[in-house]
């Protein structure tokens, strides 16, 4: 699915042109170059390093010199990723013009320009990008799901609904297509029709139906049913880390923070954790909410050896490395016995006070879309 969640990006092109970009190499490079920096670009993209991210896809496209393919697109399409999510707005737009440079009718080039302006507060021309990338996406009515989900988080849910209608154009009874309906209706808040079409999806075979079916339940109230289909979904074997991430923060939000850490440490544990950030901060959130302040220090000195540039993420650390020594030395104490020792400093404040770290998930962030190259 096209999606601008979760994560930025961050670097420029070497040049006005994305021909002149890729051209920029030796011809005698070899594709196994360009192919072996594109690995370590999207391995730094994960991991949060986004200038590494950007040298490496940089780097990656100097190696080619000749017809340009698929491949060389899909790294530009991850260089925009890596601009947005290091805060080069600027230049991730750049990108996607040097694309549309190449080929004007680049759907994704214009749904991620979309995604950007929004961004920057230029709601006219996001929405003119919009257009352009449902006239060049037809055959892929899940961009404009992507399209609902960026302007609704802008809160132009209105604009984004009629997003939304445009699904239903999308004829075929195949499991795909089904599900992005029942999505659909289930956006609109269509619940009954959504679940006829997720549970024809589910017939034909989607997992990504389960996930959608399940949040239909818990929008209804129907936590038995909810629950069926979010364990479907997960022995599919389909889920990944931002799902992970997705259904850690739908507990969080009832309050259901135990098991908001089950999903925080599946996420956390798969191979692939493009949303490390969001994911550690959760992890945060939930220990100090469940009392487990050491596993709490445990996860901000993670999060802070990884972005160091956090400061209010250096503030938690210093008052959870407190707070943990007060919760050892409590239960060391006989009852009502002041616990000794050291105690958290005057204008530190943790969890109680409000004084959390970022999410790390800003709206209208950036993740590449899904991949044409090898």
């Amino acid at each position: 699915m096209f999606r601008f969640r979760y994560r930025k990006i961050r670097c420029v092109l070497a040049s006005a042109t994305l021909c002149a970009a890729l051209c920029a190499g030796c011809g005698d490079r070899r594709l196994e170059d360009e192919l072996a920096f594109r690995k370590i670009g999207i391995s730094s993209l994960e991991s949060g390093d986004y200038e590494g991210a950007l040298a490496a896809f940089e780097s990656a496209l100097k190696q080619y010199a000749g017809k340009i393919t698929a491949t060389e697109i899909d790294i530009c399409y991850y260089k925009v990723a890596a601009q947005s999510a290091g805060g080069d707005l600027q230049g991730a737009l750049e990108t996607c013009e040097a694309i549309l440079g190449y080929d004007g009718r680049d759907g994704k080039a214009a749904y991620l320009k979309g995604c950007i302006l929004l961004q920057t507060g230029d709601i006219q021309k996001a929405l003119a990008a919009f257009e352009d990338a449902v006239k060049y996406e037809k055959e892929s009515p899940e961009i404009c799901i992507g399209i609902y989900e960026n302007l609704s988080a802008y809160n132009l849910t209105s604009e984004g609904e009629d997003y939304l209608n445009r699904v239903f154009e999308s004829k075929g009874d195949s499991a795909e297509k089904s599900a992005l309906r029942g999505k659909a209706y289930y956006l609109l808040g269509e619940y009954e029709n959504a679940v006829k079409e997720l549970e024809a999806a589910i017939e034909r075979e989607s997992a990504e139906a389960n996930l959608t079916l399940a949040q239909v339940y818990d929008a209804m109230g129907d936590t038995a049913g909810s629950a069926k289909y979010y364990q479907a979904y997960l022995a599919s074997g389909a889920a990944d880390s931002g799902t992970m991430y997705t259904l850690a923060a739908a507990e969080m939000e009832k309050g259901n923070y135990e098991t908001a850490l089950t999903y925080v440490e599946q996420g956390l544990a798969m191979e692939h954790v493009p949303n490390k950030k969001a994911l550690l901060h959760s992890e945060v959130i939930c220990s100090e909410q469940t009392g487990d302040f050491a596993r709490a220090f445990r996860a901000v000195q993670e999060y802070t050896s990884l972005y160091p540039e956090d400061e209010a993420a250096k503030r938690e650390a210093v008052f959870l490395k407190y707070r943990q020594l007060d919760a050892a030395a409590g239960e060391a104490s006989p009852e009502g016995a002041s616990s000794e020792g050291e105690s958290s400093p005057a204008g530190e404040s943790g969890t109680e006070q409000g004084a959390i770290i970022p999410a790390g998930t800003e709206q209208g962030t950036a993740q590449p879309p899904a991949s044409t190259g090898p």
